[in-house]
């Protein structure tokens, strides 16, 4: 497969109105990724605010804009359409990338043939990826902890049922053979649990690289959302992965 050095990388991000972290996290990525071609992908799904001239005029951001919000999946599936890259990044834009972050997840893919799809361990995230964390009371803190945790060590990957779609890494010929996410899910949640199941299904592993920390500051669109409404949609979505494969979905929401 080769060096990550030596490949391409398409990184797909859905936003909506979140501009300030979204500007943050894609500093981050062009800081701390260091691969043949990077292609920054934004989907601007329905945001009320404007996006920063930084990102609007940056050569490496290829940029898609809704007219409303389409939800997560179909937000997703158009940046998979627009991808070039060997391997495809599915990010959440609350997150902060740092060293090695990328070329760890996809080393965990090159070394292992079996392995169809990685995520990393964060601090807000399903149980599977979730680690215990120090107080993190800033950004220097935690880029010093992103730091010096994330050192390579294969004995920390570990076979995962599912996994978290707030980062997702997987090379196009897995996308090429799954394909695209299923937009039935609406706004969100369950399309990762379901993205998870067909790539397993399809025989292959999906792996948490734990020695690889990926912060999440979590969940932002969803936090706008009224409780109640957000309760709703993991109910009907939960209800509608049970119809689709006869099966419970490999755990619950805890811990997000």
């Amino acid at each position: 497969m080769g060096r990550f050095e030596d490949h391409s990388v398409s990184i797909i991000i859905p936003v909506k109105d979140e501009w300030v972290l979204t500007r943050e996290c894609v500093a981050r990525i062009l800081q701390h990724t260091k691969c043949k071609q990077i292609q920054i992908i934004l989907i601007n799904n329905g945001s009320q605010e404007k996006p920063p001239p930084f990102l609007l005029k940056h050569p490496l951001i290829t940029w898609i804009h809704n007219q409303w919000n389409r939800g997560f999946a179909s937000a997703t599936n158009q940046g998979l359409r627009a991808a070039t890259g060997d391997y495809l990044v599915c990010l959440n834009n609350d997150t902060r990338p740092g060293p090695r972050w990328l070329a760890q997840l996809i080393q965990a893919l090159q070394e292992s043939p079996q392995c169809g799809m990685v995520g990393p361990v964060s601090n807000r995230v399903i149980p599977e990826q979730k680690i215990q964390v120090p107080s993190l009371d800033s950004k220097v803190d935690i880029d010093l902890f992103t730091k010096e945790y994330n050192q390579t060590d294969s004995s920390k990957w570990r076979k995962s049922n599912r996994l978290s779609g707030f980062c997702l890494v997987f090379p196009r010929s897995i996308y090429e053979e799954i394909g695209e996410m299923d937009e039935r899910y609406g706004l969100g949640t369950y399309e990762d649990d379901d993205y998870s199941y067909r790539v397993r299904k399809a025989g292959f592993d999906c792996v948490v690289a734990g020695d690889t920390y990926l912060h999440h500051y979590g969940s932002q669109s969803f936090q706008r959302r009224p409780y109640q409404e957000f309760k709703k949609l993991l109910k009907q979505n939960r209800a509608y992965f049970i119809r689709k494969w006869g099966i419970s979905p490999p755990g619950e929401r805890e811990g997000e």
